[in-house]
């Protein structure tokens, strides 16, 4: 197969039993149903070929009428395995191979959401980036611990292999995939269409819900101190003489439950608290940064963008109430 990418014209979407609607909607948009506006700025008309396929016969309640067999993956240039709403169910095993078949066959392979979990199903993600919904990460992380999970992203490309987060990071990244494939005239002109940038600021960790982690009761014990603390000076050495821990046991049960180191985690929570601030409250940046922790507008804004790839001004815009 010709590898320009601007000779890849089939599109097929992969639809499982249990589909995110807007995951499959998306890509049907963007490769397949280019209205008027769109097509008037293409000669040509639409550059894509599109097909819905699922391991489910068409007329069965659980896909979509339209679907087609998985034979058409056999001719697809570029697949994309829409989410599920539930991924701690196994993909079908015969979507699996076909998968793996076709990307051994050279077909460009897209996961939207938590389309990423048929992917890693596959082997196709082992070894390799990729992101998921911040919500199923952690999940995606356990499963399959050979992807090196980035859920702070809106997508992520990885030779040749592109995953999305999160439902609407979806758009993103197939305005991304239509980018590459013409140019970012086409891409501008259907972000038009679509209401949508053609490119969002920030990632997938401005919208992350962190929710503190249980199961050793005495590290529970040490995570509600520290968050009772925030505002103080807290050093490992600090956290290490309320736990009654040595630094060295801290630091490994402290990772065993939160997957992180102690000073990491207490940086994630104050920019937790500090988010919250932004979004509750009228608060100066310097009143929040000295509420959280940080000290100083400035450690706070070095910290929040690192944490949420946005600033605390542009994420107070758009969240709070």
């Amino acid at each position: 197969m010709d590898n320009n990418p601007k000779d890849l014209a089939k599109v097929a979407v992969v639809v499982q039993p249990g589909y995110v609607l807007l995951d499959v909607a998306v890509p049907q948009q963007v490769f397949g149903h280019w209205p008027d506006y769109v097509t008037a700025c293409w000669p040509g008309g639409a550059p894509y070929e599109l097909a819905l396929v699922s391991a489910v016969p068409a007329g069965n309640s659980l896909v979509p009428r339209e679907v087609e067999p998985l034979d058409r993956l056999d001719t697809a240039d570029t697949v994309i395995v829409a989410g599920v709403q539930d991924p701690t169910e196994s993909p079908d095993a015969e979507l699996v191979e076909r998968l793996r078949e076709a990307y051994n066959r050279g077909s460009r392979m897209v996961s939207i959401c938590t389309g990423a979990f048929a992917l890693a199903a596959a082997g196709i993600l082992d070894g390799r980036s990729a992101t998921t919904h911040w919500h199923w990460a952690r999940l995606l992380r356990d499963r399959h611990p050979s992807v090196r999970v980035r859920e702070a992203e809106l997508y992520v490309e990885d030779t040749g292999v592109f995953t999305s987060a999160g439902v609407l990071a979806g758009t993103d990244l197939c305005l991304h995939l239509l980018r590459l494939d013409h140019g970012q005239a086409a891409a501008n002109t259907m972000a038009r269409f679509l209401v949508s940038p053609p490119h969002r600021e920030g990632g997938q960790a401005q919208f992350i819900e962190h929710i503190p982690p249980g199961g050793d009761s005495e590290i529970t014990e040490v995570i509600t101190w520290i968050l009772e603390h925030l505002d103080e000076p807290l050093t490992l050495e600090s956290v290490s003489r309320y736990s009654h821990m040595s630094t060295r046991t801290l630091r490994r049960r402290f990772r065993a439950v939160t997957g992180t180191s102690v000073m990491n985690w207490v940086a994630m929570q104050r920019v937790a608290c500090a988010r919250e601030l932004l979004e509750t409250t009228r608060l100066g940046i310097d009143d929040i940064a000295h509420q959280c922790g940080f000290g100083s507008a400035e450690s706070l804004r070095v910290h929040f963008t690192a944490v949420t790839r946005t600033s605390p001004s542009r994420y107070r815009r758009t969240f709070a109430a």
